[in-house]
């Protein structure tokens, strides 16, 4: 049997990951005994993120309370607008459960943060969505998704097709699912994405270094179809003490944010009635910090592929890049595109419902975009340039 050197880079990736992961959980065994150690912010992050609101110690659990995200929604129509302007009226009024695709678009490092990236080797990007409730004996399932970048290399997320653990993508682990498309029972959820850097003193620091160096191959880390929420809990608790994050570490960090994708699931008694409407399009979050900068030029703005760029710059034949750094160049930011379908658009393929990645739409026009963002071709998966025919 012909092995292909991607399939033993994949092979490699995973199994190197695994064993570093293991020799690390072994040593967190062995250090069990010894004198406490205060929980690092990170460590009360990622054990307080997927509590309930009834079981988690008084507020919601920040990281850095001042990266919390300001999000604004973009369309073509309107513009940049605070996302607290969408009302409920917007979203759409089907009584299915509702397919939404996640994808980040972009990430662009400000001048304001580029201190903070300087002295790291790597960034850690998370994005899940989670069902407010299960169906039956089936409890509320969630979506996760957790890849690592290059910090000091590139300074930005990797490519949307590497997030969404495409069997295309020459980093993607063996048997890795393509997490962009999640199933919200009820058209209602919870949202969280969190961008970190990676303390150079932590064990997650010395697992990449190891991985790295035998594969060469780092991103996706790893990801979540459809998981139990107290496994995906078990997860991330370990998680947080691999990397040990401080609040300096983060970037952007989210508690679990209600959202609803229709109208039945804002009045879904699961979620706030300040619930997030997530309207199909693109949306910027920015640190709670620099919510002001963005205000600033929120006129000024528009999206193209993922990022922001000055109007004036649309149209120019200024390079890409450089349409990205001359807008708001002291602003970190993250972009989130969002589609939402109703589940009775696409045919199952025989597998169960809380399962959207393997359904196959009814036909190709279900799953295009109506109307095209700036520098989009309509018909492609935004980020990418792909065309996406079938749901995944």
């Amino acid at each position: 049997m012909s092995i292909s050197r991607r399939s033993f880079l994949t092979d490699a990736s995973a199994a190197t990951l695994l064993v570093a992961i293991s020799s690390a959980a072994q040593e967190e065994e062995h250090s069990v005994g010894e004198k406490p150690v205060r929980p690092t912010a990170g460590e009360n992050y990622w054990s307080n993120l997927y509590k309930t609101e009834a079981s988690r110690s008084g507020k919601s659990v920040f990281g850095d309370e001042l990266r919390d995200p300001r999000i604004a929604f973009f369309d073509d129509k309107n513009g940049l607008r605070w996302v607290e302007d969408n009302k409920t009226e917007d979203l759409p009024n089907f009584f299915d459960d509702a397919v939404v695709g996640l994808e980040l678009g972009g990430f662009r490092v400000g001048k304001l943060d580029e201190p903070r990236i300087s002295g790291v080797r790597y960034a850690q990007m998370h994005l899940s969505c989670q069902q407010v409730k299960g169906r039956d004996f089936i409890g509320p399932l969630a979506w996760a998704s957790l890849a690592t970048v290059f910090a000091d290399k590139a300074k930005k997320l990797p490519s949307v097709q590497d997030l969404n653990f495409s069997p295309q993508s020459p980093s993607t682990m063996p048997g890795a699912p393509q997490l962009n498309r999640v199933l919200l029972t009820g058209g209602a959820g919870h949202l969280s994405v969190n961008i970190t850097t990676t303390p150079t003193s932590s064990m997650l620091d010395k697992i990449l270094s190891v991985t790295v160096q035998v594969t060469k191959v780092v991103t996706p880390l790893f990801g979540f179809p459809a998981i139990s929420v107290p496994a995906l809990t078990a997860f991330t608790d370990f998680y947080g003490k691999l990397e040990k994050a401080t609040s300096h570490n983060f970037l952007l960090n989210t508690s679990l944010k209600d959202v609803a994708v229709t109208q039945v699931g804002a009045r879904d008694p699961n979620v706030s009635v300040k619930a997030i409407c997530l309207l199909s399009g693109y949306y910027i979050l920015v640190p709670k910090s620099q919510e002001a900068i963005l205000a600033a030029e929120m006129p000024n703005l528009v999206m193209q592929d993922g990022y922001l760029i000055q109007q004036k710059d649309a149209g120019s034949k200024m390079p890409p890049d450089q349409r990205v750094n001359n807008a708001v160049p002291n602003l970190t930011y993250a972009s989130l595109h969002v589609d939402v379908k109703p589940s009775s658009s696409f045919a199952s393929s025989g597998a169960k419902s809380e399962q959207p990645n393997v359904a196959t739409p009814t036909d190709d026009s279900s799953v295009k975009s109506s109307k095209p963002s700036n520098g989009q071709k309509k018909g492609t998966n935004p980020g990418t340039g792909s065309n996406e025919t079938k749901l995944q």
